[in-house]
């Protein structure tokens, strides 16, 4: 009996100061700090399983941090960042001089963090013939080159990275009328490619390393493609895969680097995600996915 009557007022006096802290707005609020606050992360969502494998670790570390990641084309994330209603982002390109322009204005500089080499992985379906491709035949059809009418190129959609890094490679600046198609995502990249033997499509490489689940039927019916390196002057032809190995090798010739690009223009969560993902922690978890880090994080083997 005393030790019930304890446990009442011991209750009781939980809601009393429940009840006062209530009563005088005593709920705390988060700070904002490097490793504290809200974050709304704009991701390529080319790039968009490697963001959410780092950012699951960062939010096991730093409890009080909450980044909440949408995934989105390139050109959507630039035109957001321009008209302020985004702040961060993760691309694969940094942002031109007129683009910049508009935070200069402000008195806002950028805060461009390099943290991955990624790769634009070529892939058919099974029934394909082909499993090599040079890499002048696809820069040829990106040109409108109509001698090559039996290859279709498939893209995840019209204002893509991959769209956008195909068509600088081939000097062009709008899509051919005949052979290269974008659909709505990668998803659908996929799908269309696993079912068309003539279709060519084009993805990030983390999506073969990191497929969702509920794309493992279709990656069953899936193969990725040589391509020719035709900037190394080798006596033969060599054709390789986006392998992490070739890709640090520079052998793989469809590359690109990845960024966070900060434009808060304070100290905010912003800068901590950026320093996590670039830090040895974060440049681990870019090891393990396929992609080559911007540093090799060190091991220490201790003999005894």
């Amino acid at each position: 009996m005393k030790n019930l009557r304890i446990f009442f007022v011991a209750g009781l006096a939980s809601l009393f100061i429940f009840v006062a802290c209530k009563q005088s707005g005593g709920t705390a609020e988060v700070p904002e700090t490097d490793t504290s606050g809200f974050l709304t992360l704009q991701v390529d969502n080319t790039v968009q399983p490697i963001v959410e494998d780092v950012l699951a670790v960062f939010h096991s570390v730093y409890t009080n941090a909450q980044i909440t990641q949408i995934n989105r084309n390139e050109t959507d994330i630039v035109n957001a960042l321009l008209n302020d209603s985004a702040g961060v982002a993760v691309l694969s390109r940094e942002l031109t001089e007129g683009e910049n322009a508009h935070f200069s204005k402000k008195g806002i500089k950028a805060r461009v963090t390099p943290f991955a080499t990624d790769a634009i992985a070529v892939v058919a379906g099974k029934s394909a013939t082909d499993t090599i491709i040079e890499a002048s035949q696809i820069i040829r059809i990106m040109q409108g080159d109509s001698t090559l009418s039996g290859k279709q190129l498939v893209f995840d959609n019209p204002g893509s990275s991959t769209l956008r890094y195909m068509l600088q490679r081939a000097g062009v600046d709008k899509i051919p009328l005949k052979n290269v198609y974008s659909l709505k995502n990668t998803a659908e990249v996929l799908t269309f490619v696993s079912k068309n033997p003539n279709a060519i499509g084009f993805i990030g490489v983390n999506w073969l390393v990191q497929t969702p689940q509920e794309l493992a039927e279709v990656m069953k019916n899936i193969r990725v493609i040589g391509v020719s390196n035709e900037t190394k002057n080798n006596s033969k032809t060599e054709f390789y895969k986006p392998s992490q190995s070739n890709i640090a090798a520079d052998l793989y010739p469809f590359t690109r680097k990845l960024y966070v690009l900060n434009y808060q223009g304070k100290r905010a969560l912003g800068i901590g995600f950026a320093n996590y993902i670039s830090a040895p922690e974060g440049q681990r978890i870019i090891l393990k996915s396929g992609l080559e880090p911007e540093t090799i994080p060190t091991r220490e083997i201790q003999i005894k």
